[in-house]
């Protein structure tokens, strides 16, 4: 591996060629002071040969390789039968930590559209464009934090880190309950985003770390997947915290109710989803070993703590990059727009405000299934031998598009056809 050097009881040098046998002295000296690079040589081959383990200089290397003992160790047998039992441990520690995770983060895009319908309007006395600065505002924190929290993820516990962040983006939820005005509110927004900017990047790296590419796919639909059920799930939410009838205003109880349940969620993963393979507490050390064994075709290592300006330059001198960029800047300024006016929207169609909240409901588990679908098309392709990832991605954009322009240009009257332009937009 290049990586390897033998330790011994002396520093980690590379081994003298000496013997015993050939005590070499130096020009300099008497005859009766030995070299000191001999006496290290008698050292390191009488010395019985110990475990090996990464030279000084490789620093930078993965992390992965503290759980091999020596190189011949890299290469060990694995049944299939093996690497199935480990793979379904794996599942069961990470998916339905990162799916509930992910169910939340889409929760709180719509607590600020149920707040909308439930009078957050009316008691903070807002006007004019306020309420859709508080919708951009949340991301301009997200924007504003996005590159640090992805560095601060490479240097620190990846497992940790995302827990501490969603109990803090769940506190920050909780205190715009306190919110008097609509600047009390903007900060707290932009607060939340930031702590919010770790989700997309930590879930993708979580997944690279414990799946080989072939089952990325899967991993990461069904984690998506909690997407739409996150939707479906405020929908009812919303609905039960509606029917709550007391002093508080049902606003300042949908932040107060989501939030505690993040910070509850933000403490579960941070005592218990594993920081990496290698740290899994879950795992035995044979099982960790397998763990990162299976991984070796991706070619990507499975952790490494430092940021390597080769990578950074090959990046930004690729493409695909840019066309990421570009995807997702053309996907998500509908979405935000969507996110937070959909209850208004439906409203708008004649719906009272529970009747609204019930008809997140479908739209929801719409985008479950067209995920489910998407998910298990690519993967049914894949296996006779073909890519067609970019395909489906711009099958699946068709939707979108249409219900879109049906909600912009269809008559006002057409509420069943605008109800169902909406439902195409998830």
């Amino acid at each position: 591996m290049g990586l390897f050097k033998r330790s011994t009881g002396a520093a980690p040098d590379t081994i003298s060629p000496h013997t015993p046998n050939s005590q070499s002295t130096s020009p300099t000296r008497s005859n009766d002071e030995k070299d000191p690079e001999a006496i290290h040589s008698e050292h390191t081959t009488s010395a019985p040969q110990s475990k090996w383990k990464l030279s000084a200089k490789s620093g930078d290397g993965d992390v992965a390789m503290a759980l091999f003992g020596s190189p011949d160790e890299l290469h060990e047998p694995i049944s299939h039968e093996e690497e199935r039992r480990v793979k379904r441990k794996i599942d069961w520690m990470i998916l339905p930590y990162l799916a509930v995770c992910y169910a939340f983060f889409y929760i709180d895009k719509t607590t600020l559209s149920y707040a909308a319908i439930f009078g957050i309007r009316e008691d903070l006395n807002l006007v004019g464009t306020e309420y859709s600065w508080l919708s951009s505002i949340f991301y301009f924190g997200f924007l504003a934090w996005a590159f640090p929290t992805n560095f601060l993820m490479q240097r620190l516990p990846i497992g940790k880190y995302l827990g501490f962040n969603i109990f803090l983006w769940g506190a920050f939820l909780m205190l715009q309950a306190s919110a008097k005005n609509f600047t009390q509110l903007a900060v707290l927004r932009a607060f939340a985003g930031a702590a919010e900017a770790c989700s997309d990047p930590s879930f993708m790296l979580i997944t690279s770390m414990w799946y080989k590419r072939n089952e990325q796919p899967r991993a990461m639909g069904t984690w998506y997947v909690a997407n739409g059920a996150g939707i479906a799930l405020g929908g009812l939410l919303g609905y039960g915290i509606g029917n709550i009838h007391g002093a508080v205003p049902s606003w300042k109880l949908e932040f107060v109710i989501i939030g505690a349940l993040c910070c509850v969620w933000g403490v579960v993963m941070f005592i218990f989803l594993p920081d990496s393979p290698v740290t899994a507490k879950g795992l035995s050390h044979r099982e960790k070993r397998v763990a990162v064994e299976r991984l070796r075709g991706n070619q990507t290592g499975v952790e490494n703590k430092h940021l390597k300006g080769y990578q950074v330059k090959e990046a930004f001198c690729d493409i695909k990059l840019y066309l990421f960029y570009i995807l997702g800047v053309v996907c998500n300024v509908p979405n935000g727009g969507i996110s937070n006016f959909g209850t208004i929207i439906i409203k708008g169609f004649g719906f009272s405000t529970l009747e609204t909240t019930l008809m997140q409901i479908p739209y929801g588990a719409i985008i479950a299934i067209s995920i489910l679908i998407c998910v298990f098309a690519n993967e049914y392709v894949e296996k006779s031998g073909r890519q067609a990832r970019t395909w489906f991605i711009l099958l699946f954009l068709c939707p979108n598009i249409a219900g879109s322009f049906g909600l912009a240009f269809l008559d006002a009257n057409n509420k069943a056809g605008r109800l169902t332009c909406y439902y195409l937009t998830g």
